[in-house]
């Protein structure tokens, strides 16, 4: 049976043969120059804010809603496993961005 990566091709005898071809064609490849500075410039974009948020993850709802009140937010979240301050991530990210 073909699958994406072979076409079959019919011919008038009744025949079928089927022609593999690669998977990845050139033309289709992605330059690995511009692949790098579109990522670097995402990473540089969203740094910032990971950070802040890697720094707000508390194991305990305690100390997450001692640095809401910190941020002048109020509640917590659980994110995963961890609580993080303010009542939701949209309210936590405005309260960071005039933290700065």
């Amino acid at each position: 049976m073909p699958t994406a990566a072979t076409d079959l091709t019919l011919h008038p005898c009744g025949d079928s043969k089927v022609q593999s071809r690669p998977f990845f064609h050139h033309r289709n490849s992605v330059n690995p120059i511009a692949l790098a500075l579109f990522l670097s410039a995402g990473v540089a974009l969203a740094s910032g804010a990971a950070r802040a948020q890697a720094n707000d993850m508390f194991p305990s709802k305690a100390a997450a809603e001692q640095r809401a009140k910190e941020l002048k937010c109020s509640g917590t979240f659980a994110m995963g496993k961890e609580w993080m301050p303010c009542q939701n991530f949209d309210v936590y990210e405005k309260a960071i961005s005039k933290e700065k």
